[in-house]
């Protein structure tokens, strides 16, 4: 007997009786505003279901350094509940729960309201439905911000189950316990530079992109390399698949970071002012990587010695449990 199935059953049984609450929907005449952006409206999230089958798992925001400004760095998981997945032997597929899509609002906090805020969080690399979204190396720049002070940020995720001979069910999953603070100093203006200074140009050591396929699902598949070799001995990492999970084994003397700087895209691209792409466009990141491999993630290898190799994780793709292909570009 499938248990999963029939508490998944007894899921959606229990999502069609919904509580509504009414309430007085008089407006104050003293209505709040954002100082900074008047016309700014007050965030209303959706209301989460009554039954959810999303875990929030580890999620974090940290304020870091960007290219202009600060900015917003977010981390952890949202994924399914593992209850509401058929996992028996044999699979079958009458059973289908999936996330089908993510949304993201960033308030200011003003006497206890949050102020919307016109920011755009892609996530590049995912797609929908699916059963977990990475939030590793999803950014947002604070220049973007209309002010400094506190903030919240709001992510919802809305997903369905479907099942043979029952109605498709709709959740809907709110978070909104991430905040962070953006310091006043943020929001001094900047003096203009002086009309004689003379902006020296930027370094540039370039570099060439070597797109590469590593792979464990066939005999001779290469699931290691070298960035300097191109080859599998002494590799700087090993693509490892368990758990129906990528991740990277560095290897001696290695560490591997998230990139600061290559936050959108699939591709490096020139900087503004330059015809060609260098060593110097991508910074490594604080953050040693934790999670696992997902496609439109940037890396940095960085080896004893303090070379430092940027990386792009193109595409990876599961076969099964442990076998898989991970296609990535490096730059060299």
């Amino acid at each position: 007997m499938n248990f999963k199935k029939i508490l998944l059953g007894s899921a959606i049984a229990a999502a069609s009786f919904g509580l509504y609450a009414c309430g007085d929907d008089s407006s104050s005449p003293d209505t709040p505003v954002n100082p900074d952006n008047p016309g700014a409206e007050i965030i209303d999230p959706p209301k989460q279901s009554e039954l959810s089958p999303v875990i929030f798992d580890n999620l974090k925001i940290t304020v870091m350094s960007g290219i202009n400004s600060l900015r917003g760095s977010l981390s952890g998981m949202i994924k399914l509940d593992d209850t509401f997945l058929d996992t028996s032997e044999p699979y079958t597929a009458d059973v289908d729960v999936k996330i089908d899509s993510v949304g993201f609002a960033v308030g200011r906090l003003i006497n206890g309201n949050a102020f919307q805020e016109k920011i755009n969080i892609h996530l590049d690399g995912v797609v929908f439905p699916t059963e977990r979204v990475s939030l590793s190396q999803k950014y947002f720049e604070f220049s973007d911000l209309s002010g400094c002070g506190e903030f919240k940020l709001y992510i919802f995720v809305y997903s369905s189950s479907k099942e043979e001979g029952i109605q498709t069910s709709l959740y809907t999953s709110v978070y909104d316990q991430l905040t962070f603070t953006r310091p006043e100093q943020e929001c001094q203006a900047a003096l203009p530079p002086s009309s004689s200074s003379e902006v020296p140009p930027a370094p540039c050591t370039p570099v060439t992109a070597h797109p590469v396929s590593l792979s464990n699902s066939m005999g001779t598949s290469q699931s290691a390399i070298n960035f300097e070799t191109g080859l599998a001995d002494n590799p700087h990492i090993t693509i490892k698949f368990a758990n129906n999970m990528a991740t990277i084994v560095p290897g001696a003397g290695v560490t591997v970071y998230e990139d600061n700087s290559q936050t959108t895209g699939l591709d490096a691209e020139p900087k503004a002012g330059q015809t060609q792409i260098c060593r110097e466009d991508f910074v490594k990141s604080n953050f040693q990587l934790e999670d696992e491999l997902t496609s439109g993630l940037w890396i940095d290898v960085v080896t004893a010695d303090g070379k430092m190799y940027p990386v792009m994780i193109k595409k990876a793709m599961l076969e099964s449990a442990t076998k898989g292909t991970v296609d990535i570009v490096y730059y060299n």
